[in-house]
């Protein structure tokens, strides 16, 4: 019976409200004028209407004040920051209100969130507040409420909708007055979106930002000018030197900034092979967006050198607005000529005791690398009255002068380089031009006006204002949506007592700025000597801002990898990066592009730089130098909002000379009686100074009394190669002493890296053993000696395992000498071993290693130099073998095939809280079931080198990889929907090594088989 009454008094109630509606709403209803722009702001994601499927729903209905709100909080992109509001911070809002209660449920936030942000005032009627929740809002009053948002201040709301309407771009009808229907406010919501914001974008641009899919739409509904294509391919226009310290780039087309901004982009070498180091602010791109300014800041004194030629290179990845790169390396050489004398620009005050002075150029002190000066360059009077100068700081082109008594109204003099241009440590250029001694004069009348503070730049985790003129501040602090709010803050800001026109504030990754149009409030310390002042003694009293905060929809990119030098890679990014995927080291992989080989590297460092945007890779065993690598990584990578990459990331670079040349004094040996000494370097040397008599002197017999001597012309030094040099002289030799001059390698690197001389003691006689022996395929063995052979007999060499098997060599494919100038031989065996380099009995099934061996007598191998392989040696052969997935021959099949297959399938069972066996139904298994699929190798292979992106599996996501035996590996793999084949495949898509670092190249895909298929042993 209460069921029954309650339906009856809602049926009671709807029909007074539909009987009370005015004439006009019933005329409404059956002329809709709005619906296709209610149609257009749902495809923007900016109305949401009475019905989810259909905005049209409901349009002839009034508004009501909260709705209004609702409205402006998705048009403007603060619905997410207003329902993120606590509940106390709702109360606290809406306590003024002597109507709050009457707000309904679903708009608490959003009307809470526009009383405290300034965009809803309320009414007063009787000494009491009112929202009006319900009322109908008027278009005066919606109005108003646009403006605001907008950020116009509205001095009569009476004219708002006029004021909204004149508003540059706006297509607001200035005639509609009165109640409005949800109708009536989607046509003002969809007029004022081309109408432009105080901080002179449009509503749309704002709303848009950087969202490509939402830029488009925008553009086909006519409220944005379609952007012309840039359809010219990416060049370097010109590159010059703007003075000593600065060049300038400009490029054909609008730049990315991220991209042109990375110091990474760009290598500056002083007179064109001194490379010059850039920091985070070096690279600055212009208001045209074409033109780049480089600046060397690195230090006070780094510059270029005059009257010479830099050289200049332009990455490849360097990226354009549009995208496009320029594909390759650009090399510029340009001149350094700079032979203008350095002049004063201008000369203003910036505070009470501050003087700004501005140059035509970047000066320093002469011979001083430090931006603090000295103040006697300085002298500053009014009259006759002297100012103490007691501080002066440099800023490339900008002295800022600090006196220590307030300056005096009316005219101030300046004179620069006051102590004479005779002084070492005069005011300079970079090409040693000093500035002319002279006075410069300006009036100073006190600013008395309060610093405009404007938002610069707005992210999802930092704020960047700007002020007017230049501000210092302790303890500032700001909070976004409410005010005051700690889960609203950044972090706490000081500008350690310098004044400044710019402040950063960062915002933790657990209170984000939301996405859309926000609002900021800058609030001061509660210490007086704290506050936000300028250098006039103006305080800056607190700010309600608005920004709009662009959602970064977009993953990283690698913007540059570069090796440093030879002990690691720098893998430099466009944007902060998350760090837990930054620092996981299976995102990234290292490999030499000769022969595949693995690179190890420790731990990932991030962030390495301070911009948050480099990750590094130490390489504990040195990079090879004059190598070339190939560097991945992987698309697992996530930026600070967490974005992932969009594919994986290849590319290559070759390392230069970065190791200093060293004696390899296993291949230096003599001939005694010939008087012939063979000198071998680590790396090919500079050939005149190798050949030069005087860079080395020898002590022949060291069995003997006697010591060093000067080669003389009876004595001959030649070139064996470019690594090994023959000292012929005319006398023979026992243990000899050489002590060599600290020459060179072709990069111009000492011997050591030392100017000393490099002395070797008791070179010994030739000995011809083996260097090396490896497999590289399975029948194939190539066999390294340690110099160069004049002689090979094949019968002085056997094949030994411990098999007791009749494993031969069947033939020499052939004989060459390498890099080093050693003799290799490939001996063709008899059959294949196995591919870790070890042989296995068929008989018995015992596997042992292989090694190589000489016989004990009876020899022919010689070197060039007539001495005989060692007898009775032996080495064990190494595996230089790729890996292989095992084979087998599963039941029924005729033909071998790859060895991986099903061990099982289980599932999540919610009743028993645990995993529970799964048997697939006719070969198909439901979303979430869990496949343990085996792979084997043909060998033992690293671990390491795997993860659970080096494969995947179709129609299953790759949790994990676990090693059940040396060469046995499972992957654990989760159905991504109902109805996957149980039999699937596996595909390789990174490269892995076995424990030798030989690698199994990527590309691969196995068909997975069940485990009752594996023949019975």
């Amino acid at each position: 019976m209460r069921n029954l009454r309650k339906l009856t008094a809602v049926l009671l109630a709807v029909a007074l409200v539909l009987t009370s509606m005015t004439a006009v709403f019933a005329a409404d209803s059956a002329t809709i004028e709005n619906a296709d722009k209610a149609v257009a702001l749902k495809d923007l994601g900016l109305y949401a209407g009475q019905d989810a499927n259909d905005p049209k729903v409901g349009l002839e209905n009034a508004l009501t004040t909260q709705d209004s709100l609702i409205f402006l909080a998705k048009l403007f992109g603060y619905n997410d920051a207003a329902n993120a509001l606590t509940a106390d911070q709702v109360a606290d809002a809406l306590a003024k209100f002597d109507d709050a209660a009457s707000i309904s449920e679903y708009a608490k936030n959003v009307v809470a969130y526009s009383a405290a942000n300034g965009i809803l005032s309320g009414s007063t009627q009787d000494g009491k507040f009112f929202v009006g929740a319900k009322d109908t809002v008027t278009a005066a009053r919606f109005a108003t409420f646009m403006l605001k948002q907008m950020g116009y201040t509205v001095a009569d709301y009476k004219v708002s909708v006029a004021q909204l309407a004149e508003t540059k771009g706006s297509k607001v009808d200035a005639t509609i007055t009165g109640d409005l229907t949800r109708d009536a406010a989607v046509g003002v919501m969809y007029g004022a979106l081309t109408a432009e914001k105080a901080s002179g974008k449009t509503v749309i641009a704002d709303i848009v930002g950087d969202n490509a899919d939402l830029k488009a739409k925008a553009e086909k509904l006519g409220l944005l000018e379609v952007a012309p294509v840039e359809t010219a391919d990416l060049a370097v226009e010109s590159v010059k030197v703007l003075n000593n310290k600065q060049l300038q780039v400009v490029f054909n087309q609008e730049m990315d900034e991220e991209s042109v901004e990375d110091k990474a982009s760009y290598t500056i070498k002083d007179k064109g092979d001194v490379e010059k180091t850039l920091t985070d602010d070096s690279c600055v791109l212009g208001d045209d967006k074409k033109t780049v300014t480089i600046t060397l800041d690195n230090s006070v004194l780094d510059c270029l050198t005059n009257a010479s030629k830099a050289k200049v290179t332009v990455k490849k990845d360097v990226k354009a607005a549009n995208e496009k790169t320029l594909g390759a390396d650009k090399d510029f050489e340009v001149e350094v000529q700079d032979g203008l004398i350095p002049t004063v620009k201008e000369i203003k005050h910036t505070g009470e005791k501050n003087i700004k002075i501005t140059f035509s150029e970047p000066v320093l002190e002469g011979g001083l690398n430090s931006k603090t000066l000295s103040n006697s360059n300085f002298a500053v009077k009014s009259g006759t009255y002297t100012y103490y100068v007691q501080n002066a700081e440099l800023s490339l082109d900008v002295i800022n002068l600090e006196v220590g008594t307030k300056l005096i109204e009316g005219p101030v003099t300046v004179s620069i380089n006051d102590a004479g241009l005779d002084k070492a440590n005069a005011i300079q250029d970079y090409a040693g031009y000093k500035v002319f001694k002279g006075e410069h004069t300006f009036d100073y009348v006190k600013d008395t006006s309060v610093a405009v503070v404007t938002v610069k730049e707005a992210k999802k985790l930092s704020v960047k204002l700007g002020f007017s003129k230049p501000v210092k501040a302790a303890d500032l602090r700001l909070f976004h949506s409410a005010k005051n709010a700690a889960n609203y803050q950044a972090d706490v800001v000081t500008t350690g007592g310098k004044y400044v026109d710019e402040i950063e504030f960062k915002f933790g990754t657990a209170n984000p700025l939301p996405a859309g149009n926000i609002t900021l409030y800058l609030v001061n310390s509660e210490t007086d000597s704290n506050k936000l002042v300028d250098g006039y003694g103006v305080k800056v009293p607190d700010q309600t801002l608005t920004a709009t905060v662009v959602l970064d929809e977009t993953g990283p990119t690698v913007t540059s990898v570069k090796p440093d030098k030879n002990l690691g890679v720098k893998i430099t990014f466009n944007e902060e990066l998350d760090a837990d995927t930054a620092k996981k080291s299976s995102n990234y992989a290292i490999k030499t592009v000769k022969d595949g080989k693995t690179v190890y590297f420790s731990t990932p460092v991030y962030p390495f730089e301070s911009n948050n945007k480099v990750v590094y890779l130490g390489v504990p065993g040195k990079l090879d130098d004059n190598t070339e690598f190939e560097v991945v990584v992987k698309k697992a990578i996530e930026d600070a909002a967490g974005n992932k990459m969009e594919n994986d990331y290849v590319t290559t670079f070759t390392t230069g000379d970065n190791t200093a040349p060293e004696i390899d004094l296993d291949g230096c040996y003599v001939v005694e009686n010939d008087g012939k000494i063979y000198i071998k370097f680590s790396e090919p040397m500079n050939e005149a100074q190798m050949l030069d008599k005087s860079n080395y002197m020898v002590y022949a017999d060291t069995t003997k009394a006697g010591g060093y001597r000067a080669l003389d012309d009876d004595d001959k030094v030649s070139k064996i190669s470019d690594k090994i040099v023959l000292i012929d002289l005319d006398e023979k030799v026992k243990a000899p002493n050489v002590k060599i001059a600290p020459i060179m390698d072709l990069a111009n690197k000492r011997l050591y890296d030392s100017v000393d001389s490099v002395i070797i003691e008791n070179i010994g006689v030739e000995k011809v053993e083996f260097k090396s022996a490896e497999l590289f395929e399975a029948n194939k063995i190539k066999l390294v000696f340690n110099t160069k052979l004049d002689k090979f007999s094949n019968p002085d060499i056997s094949l030994v395992s411990t098999t007791g098997s009749s494993l031969r060599i069947a033939s020499v494919e052939s004989q060459t000498i390498n890099d080093d100038g050693n003799t290799e031989i490939v001996l063709v065996l008899d059959q294949d071993i196995n591919t870790d380099a070890t042989y296995t009995n068929k008989d018995t099934e015992v596997t042992s290693k292989v090694y190589i061996a000489s016989k004990g007598d009876g020899i022919g191998t010689k070197s060039v130099s007539g001495t005989l392989l060692t007898a009775n040696m032996s080495i064990e052969v190494t595996d230089k073998t790729a890996p292989k997935i095992a084979k087998v021959k599963f039941k029924d099949d005729d033909d071998e095939t790859a060895k991986v297959y099903v061990l099982g399938y289980t599932i999540y069972d919610e009743a028993q809280k645990q995993d529970v066996e799964y048997i697939p139904d006719y070969d198909k298994v439901k979303k979430g079931v869990y496949a343990y699929i085996a792979l084997e190798f043909s060998e033992e292979m690293d671990i390491y080198s795997m993860s659970k992106l080096t494969f995947t599996v179709d129609g299953y996501t790759v949790l994990d990889i676990l090693q059940l035996d040396a060469n046995v590996f499972v992957l654990v793999a989760r159905a991504k929907e109902d109805n996957t084949a149980a039999k699937t495949t596996v595909t390789q898509v990174y490269n892995i090594s076995d424990m030798s670092d030989n690698v199994l190249a990527s590309g691969s895909t196995w068909t997975v088989r069940d485990i009752s298929e594996l023949p019975k042993k």
